[in-house]
């Protein structure tokens, strides 16, 4: 069967450093040559050691949120308390009415239109932030796409903020939420984005979609339509990719699957237009998570940080955010003098502590000063025993 060649570019190669930057940077595309980046989707296995055994188990079933990752050297700053749980610890129950109009309300920011559409992520070794963040639960928030899913399922997250610029990467959650709720098994998504059950997808979303305003309807089929061909050889990659017999994505183990579906299927996933260092969405977040009760416990920025500055917006966007002890950064690097966990891409891992303490000192005005300052002081850490893995102030976990 031939398939109509996408209506709208969603493309995987270099990016010019211009007005897009901070759009495509949350889908994790560096300044890289094509060919490079093009590998990188190729790739179904890293050169890490695959996790241990007693990782593995963990992630076979729902970890316990106070049986996780070990707590992080104190940084320079105590985080602002933990607010008390109100929704339920590890909760998938459904939301009531009342939290789930407190999880939906607050402004987002405004989104200028992106010429090219990120809806899958070159991104393949997240499984070696697992010893970090497995089983921590509370609040996630992130940017891009489906990698997402990877974290906050092993996290097993109990609400899930996920924040874009690009419009289209927004949709691609919705649209996801459908389908997700619809297949009881990653097979079965899968499926959803075949060519073949292209009508019945889109009687789907027709049906789940019926109540939004006309315009907004049309948007969020022509998504589909649009994306569907490169989403469904995306996933079949995802689907694949191990270490070892360990499935180490949200298709490739079933328990991380079935937390992200339990997840949407108790209305506790808001997806949201984004900028990091705008006014309002992270804002809303934040606000969301403390009247509910719920610390944020993984915020993961993908690239994004190497195109803008820790601009006063920023620096108050993450001061907002309800945090514990155990809160961490994560974000994804490219660095030529690093090593790499796959072809394009270095990992790390920082304690909210630090990362504030360092916010609050101007001289860390962006990321690369940040990290060459941890540096000089000794506290980053680049020789972890995990090919690609950093991490600043933070323990080598065990089986890491």
């Amino acid at each position: 069967m031939s398939v109509a060649r996408p209506a709208l570019p969603f493309l995987l190669g270099p990016v010019s450093l211009g007005p897009l930057l901070l759009a495509l940077a949350c889908s994790a595309h560096p300044p890289a040559p094509a060919a490079e980046m093009q590998a990188s989707q190729t790739l179904s296995a890293g050169t890490s050691a695959p996790p241990q055994p007693v990782l593995a188990a963990s992630l076979a079933a729902s970890a316990a949120p106070d049986k996780a990752t070990p707590a992080a050297t104190p940084a320079a700053t105590p985080p602002s308390p933990a607010p008390t749980p109100t929704v339920g610890a590890g909760g998938l129950a459904p939301l009531s009415r009342e939290h789930r109009a407190t999880m939906l309300a607050g402004a987002e920011d405004t989104l200028a239109p992106t010429p090219i559409h990120y809806v899958k992520s070159n991104e393949v070794r997240h499984d070696v932030w697992f010893p970090y963040v497995a089983g921590l639960g509370g609040a996630y928030l992130g940017v891009g796409s489906d990698q997402n899913y990877t974290v906050a399922g092993v996290a097993r997250s109990e609400l899930m903020f996920l924040s874009d610029i690009d419009r289209s990467v927004v949709d691609l959650h919705r649209v996801y939420e459908v389908l997700i709720e619809a297949s009881d098994t990653p097979e079965a998504l899968l499926e959803r984005f075949d060519a073949g059950q292209t009508e019945a997808s889109l009687a789907l979303l027709t049906t789940a979609f019926a109540e939004l305003p006309a315009p907004e309807q049309r948007r969020l089929l022509g998504l589909y339509r649009a994306a569907r061909e490169t989403v469904y050889i995306h996933l079949l990659r995802v689907i694949k990719r191990r270490q070892g017999e360990v499935g180490t994505t949200w298709l490739s183990d079933r328990g991380m699957y079935d937390h992200i579906r339990g997840l949407f299927k108790a209305d506790r996933v808001r997806a949201m237009g984004g900028d990091l260092t705008g006014a309002n969405s992270l804002q809303t977040a934040a606000s969301a998570a403390r009247n509910l009760g719920v610390p944020f416990r993984v915020i993961y920025f993908s690239n994004a940080e190497e195109y803008f500055n820790y601009g006063a917006q920023f620096v108050s966007n993450i001061e907002a955010f309800p945090v514990d002890d155990r809160t961490v950064v994560l974000r994804t690097l490219y660095r030529k003098d690093w090593a790499h966990a796959d072809q394009l891409w270095a990992y790390q891992v920082q304690p909210i502590a630090d990362f504030r303490a360092r916010l609050a000192d101007r001289k860390n005005r962006s990321r690369n000063p940040m990290l060459r300052y941890a540096e000089i002081e000794g506290a980053l850490n680049k020789e972890t025993g995990t090919k690609g893995l950093s991490l600043i102030r933070l323990p080598v976990a065990l089986g890491g």
